[in-house]
């Protein structure tokens, strides 16, 4: 891929001592715009063989310029003030380099062992910087030869993308189906996310359950970089198949939705931790493992490594943050509808009282502070006051697809599953577009 200069666009992500040697990705953008070159000359040595034969004066071909590139990478604590000097800019190019991106990146914010790329023209003089900011965009810097200014310009990597259809049976775990079918970890969690309302991925899911999954996946310079969204994907389990629809809902925002155009995320998740065990269940009648007396459970004990985030099952407004006896350090939150949840012995608190969180934000990290034997997260939900089992609570759905734009939601659903349904997708058929009412 070149820029609107033929120059290679800098690869994602792509580190020091990572997946790919520097020398094997300088050489691929070197051999990028040797292509780019041969394809400009070619193209219009053709073109003026064929008007020379029609009696036409052929233009002059633009000459693209001739660089010199450097790539490197960022050290631990290595600044990029630091870096460039060391590579022979001059303390002013290198100021009004830091400068002329501030407004768009702030360059303070390099990370160790991320690449760079460095280009000089044949005299010597500095052309452009370009640096990987994430997984969609990179940041150049380059001097406007005719004024002499430096520009800065966030650009996307432009991704070729494809649609791939994932399918798997459960042995031992959905995260290792899903990797063995040829996905990862994050189709996993993604996969957990979509139907994360309607099933509890930690007690529901057994031996002989299956998915499917019609996933994006981008490819840059016909490499393979990384997975995009999941687009359409069924799960059955316990002799039920949920679907899952990718579509915009009304503010614009990607949402999954049943075939019927309801909202599979509803105003509560199933549970506050992504991947945990219940160790405890809510009882009237329990004996305290640490107290040695029989006295009611409120809640539920999910076990998990110390740090692992928790999440807000709801939207809402924390009423408390911070110790609270035996219960160690908690939060607690009003949600709408009379529900409120807690969530005990966290080891961080990331929440403040009176402080307004969304429904999946990170509240706080599992624990073991209180009356705890181990680290683990008791999590307890009230209705009106009174304490419910958070496992059988029957939660609110989420907003439907409206009436006035479930046409298009139709339309845009069956070609997502028709594509689902082939069991030897041509993945060429990534150019096709879905379906949008916008």
């Amino acid at each position: 891929m070149t820029d609107h200069r033929g120059l290679p666009d800098p690869a994602p992500g792509r580190r020091a001592g990572g997946r790919r040697r520097t020398g094997w990705i300088s050489l691929l953008l070197v051999l990028g715009l040797s292509v780019a070159l041969w394809r400009v000359h070619g193209f219009y040595e053709l073109r003026g063989a064929a008007e020379v034969a029609a009696g036409v004066e052929t233009p002059a071909a633009p000459e693209l310029p001739r660089l010199r590139e450097i790539v490197g990478s960022f050290e631990k604590n290595q600044t990029v003030n630091e870096v460039l000097l060391h590579q022979g800019l001059t303390p002013d190019t290198v100021y009004q380099i830091i400068e002329a991106a501030r407004p768009v990146y702030n360059l303070a914010k390099v990370r160790a062992q991320e690449l760079y790329w460095l280009y000089f023209t044949e005299n010597g003089e500095f052309h452009d910087f370009r640096y990987p900011v994430d997984s969609e965009r990179y940041l150049t810097v380059y001097r406007d030869g005719k004024e002499g200014r430096f520009v800065p310009v966030m650009k996307h990597y432009r991704f070729d993308t494809e649609r791939e259809r994932i399918d798997g049976t459960i042995e031992s775990s959905l995260f290792a189906a899903v990797v063995e079918a040829g996905g990862g970890v994050d189709l996993a969690m993604e996969l957990v996310e979509i139907f994360g309302s309607d099933i509890d991925f930690n007690t529901d899911i057994q031996k002989g359950d299956a998915f499917e999954l019609l996933v994006e996946k981008k490819y840059l310079d016909g490499e393979f970089s990384r997975n995009g969204p999941i687009l359409a994907a069924t799960m059955t389990t316990g002799g039920k198949t949920f679907t899952g629809i990718r579509y915009d809902d009304e503010n614009g925002k990607p949402a999954y939705y049943a075939p019927d155009g309801k909202a599979l995320k509803r105003s509560f998740l199933k549970a506050p931790l992504k991947v945990i065990r219940i160790t405890s269940r809510f009882s009237m009648a329990r004996r305290h493992p640490v107290l040695k007396i029989v006295r009611p459970h409120l809640g539920v004990d999910y076990a998990a490594p110390t740090g692992t985030p928790v999440q807000a099952v709801g939207s809402g407004t924390v009423t408390f943050a911070g110790r609270k006896g035996g219960n160690g350090n908690m939060v607690r939150i009003r949600h709408a509808g009379g529900y409120e949840t807690a969530y005990l012995h966290l080891s961080r608190i990331r929440v403040k009282t009176g402080a307004r969180v969304s429904q999946g934000d990170v509240i706080g990290n599992v624990g073991s502070t209180g009356i705890s034997t181990g680290p683990h997260l008791d999590f307890r939900v009230w209705k009106n006051g009174k304490a419910i089992n958070p496992v059988k609570v029957a939660f609110p759905p989420g907003k439907p697809v409206a009436a006035e734009r479930m046409a298009r939601f139709g339309e845009h659903a069956d070609a997502l599953l028709g594509q689902l349904r082939l069991s030897g997708l041509d993945t060429k058929q990534a150019a096709l577009e879905p379906v949008s009412d916008r």
